[in-house]
């Protein structure tokens, strides 16, 4: 969706043809188009990404929110839009809306068998069946990287949906013929999100690159040939690298290297190595 304004596309909202839209739909495998449709008119009339639990407007996709004839917007979402717009005489900005409890909703006539235009896809990979490319914690949800698919796990550990997503057009900045991921992390120090694919690395402010990626690896002061596994540890606010047997700890905040790294993983009691990936669960463990 594009945000209000002077271009010929201010307000526009756009679909892509190849996601597997449901809608009224108890198919878990893809994206109720009803959710993403208040999302991303959300975006067109003005109103920015939020992280409030309740709110239509978070970065992420967060499934379907139930029967559209009985949708309504949440509360902090209605505030911004009054903040934009403001209220009419009758509505107060103050004091949060009684629910209706009347069943009286538009009668809307049956849909025919849910559709999409695009075949199921064939090629994406058994999450109970295979092992993960990268892992990490992302917004305090788990996100589980294979090929160039990922899966979401909530806060409260349940798959956002069984199908899983593809990598490149959910974080739109990353190469259209990326095969897999290293590692991912998310910065402690700026909350944005790190993807690593061989010698280089793309940093990203929720779904958008940042300007000026992909870069060398070697700005991290790793050598090349890429990582196994990255993650950054709540007990001391660093970060750590993985290859092979050796492991490096980096300062984001100040953004080099410690002194005294690389060091081998054998101080990391219990791990294999190499090491596939690691991250931060949610609980501080890792």
């Amino acid at each position: 969706a594009f945000f209000p304004g002077d271009h010929h596309t201010a307000g526009d909202t756009h679909f892509d043809d190849d996601e597997y839209w449901t809608f009224r739909s108890s198919d878990a495998h893809g994206m109720d188009l009803f959710a993403v449709a208040v999302h991303e008119f959300g975006h067109a009339i003005g109103l920015t990404h939020i992280s409030a639990i309740e709110s239509i407007m978070r970065p992420y996709y967060q499934g379907p929110v139930g029967d559209p004839l009985k949708y309504d917007l949440p509360y902090e979402d209605k505030v911004r839009i009054w903040q934009l717009y403001g209220v009419r005489e009758s509505v107060s900005p103050t004091a949060k809306p009684e629910v209706s409890k009347t069943d009286d909703h538009p009668i809307l006539p049956e849909l025919p068998e849910n559709r999409s235009t695009v075949p199921f896809r064939r090629d994406v990979p058994n999450r109970c069946n295979t092992h993960f490319d990268a892992v990490a914690q992302i917004r305090g949800e788990a996100f589980f990287f294979k090929g160039k698919y990922f899966w979401r796990l909530t806060r409260n550990k349940h798959l956002v949906s069984l199908q899983p997503a593809q990598i490149h057009r959910f974080w739109r900045g990353l190469p259209l013929n990326l095969d897999s991921l290293d590692a991912v992390y998310e910065r402690t120090s700026d909350h944005k999100i790190v993807f690593f694919k061989g010698d280089r690395y793309w940093v990203f402010k929720d779904n958008n690159v940042e300007e000026g990626y992909p870069r060398p690896i070697s700005d991290f002061g790793l050598p090349l040939g890429g990582i196994d596994a990255a993650f950054s540890w709540a007990h001391n606010d660093k970060t750590y690298f993985f290859k092979d047997n050796l492991y490096w700890r980096y300062d984001d905040h100040e953004r080099r290297m410690d002194v005294g790294y690389p060091s081998e993983t054998l101080l990391w009691k219990g791990i294999p190595s190499p090491l596939d990936d690691a991250m931060r669960w949610s609980d501080g463990e890792s």
